[in-house]
């Protein structure tokens, strides 16, 4: 028999919180999504602390929020909303059994004949089968272009801001540009401190900005607190919450006072290396 700890462990909820302490008043650090796997590196009554394979964050989370799995399914299909709902059966009117994020993961059963074309056969985690309409997945995800990923960015505007926001149901705003870019096939770091060091960028100035390029904002080079992509024309998308400042995911300009000043007086802008125009 596998030890616990060997197991390939996998999210079975929609969204796992991941939190400081297995405590449920805890600082969230951050989130874990369906169909995640995930490395359980600790346990402690209700609670384990998990490791996520994707960015190496750890945080902990409700033990029943996650599962081991013998295997990994072979076949898959993702998610492709923002939410998508399942179903028992294939016909909306009985209403979902689950509402999953962008980028979770079902391992695909069969694809049902011109008379049901309309639905995808799937399994779940915990070996359940459901329902779910081919519309909202795709069965054979693309890497993005870079000129792709950003017309991708505005389909998320107006998503609230989420403190250790991970999915589509809310995001933070380092998490927004890592999602961005994983769908390039680019794998940054979870935090924004992190990011403006890691070595797939390069430093650039205002007036290189292209498109796709990532505006980093702190007290210092030391103390970033905040990550938005530039969309061009003197725009970034990005998501944050304050008093000044509306809490959902939008568009803001570069230009405006808010963003050249204080508190956030320390601008940097990178490049990804691998990225080109």
């Amino acid at each position: 028999m596998i030890p616990f700890f060997l197991m390939i462990h996998t999210i079975i909820s929609p969204v796992a919180t991941m939190r400081d302490e297995p405590d449920q008043s805890s600082r969230v650090a951050s989130q874990a999504i369906f169909s995640e796997e995930v490395r359980v590196l600790e346990e402690q009554g209700d609670w384990v602390k998990i490791e996520t394979i994707i960015d190496s964050y750890q945080g902990w989370i409700k033990k029943e929020t996650c599962a081991a799995v013998e295997k990994l399914p072979k076949k898959t299909v993702m998610i492709d909303r923002i939410a998508a709902h399942l179903y028992h059966v294939t016909d909306t009117e009985f209403g979902p059994i689950m509402t999953l994020p962008f980028e979770s993961r079902l391992e695909l059963i069969e694809e049902l004949p011109d008379s049901d074309r309309r639905w995808l056969k799937v399994k779940l985690p915990n070996n359940k089968e459901a329902f779910v309409q081919r519309g909202d997945c795709l069965l054979i995800p693309q890497k993005l272009t870079r000129e792709q990923m950003v017309a991708f960015s505005k389909y998320f505007l107006g998503l609230p801001y989420t403190w250790g926001g991970r999915s589509s149901f809310g995001y933070d705003c380092s998490a927004f540009v890592q999602m961005l870019y994983r769908q390039m096939g680019v794998y940054i770091p979870r935090d924004s401190k992190d990011q403006i060091k890691w070595d797939g960028f390069q430093s650039i100035e205002m007036n290189e900005l292209q498109p796709g390029d990532l505006i980093f904002w702190g007290k210092s080079a030391q103390k970033i607190n905040h990550v938005g992509m530039y969309l061009g024309e003197g725009k970034f998308i990005h998501t944050i919450a304050s008093v000044e400042k509306k809490p959902y995911l939008r568009i803001s300009s570069v230009n405006d006072p808010a963003w050249d000043a204080k508190p956030t007086n320390y601008h940097a802008f990178r490049a990804a290396k691998t990225l080109k125009g």
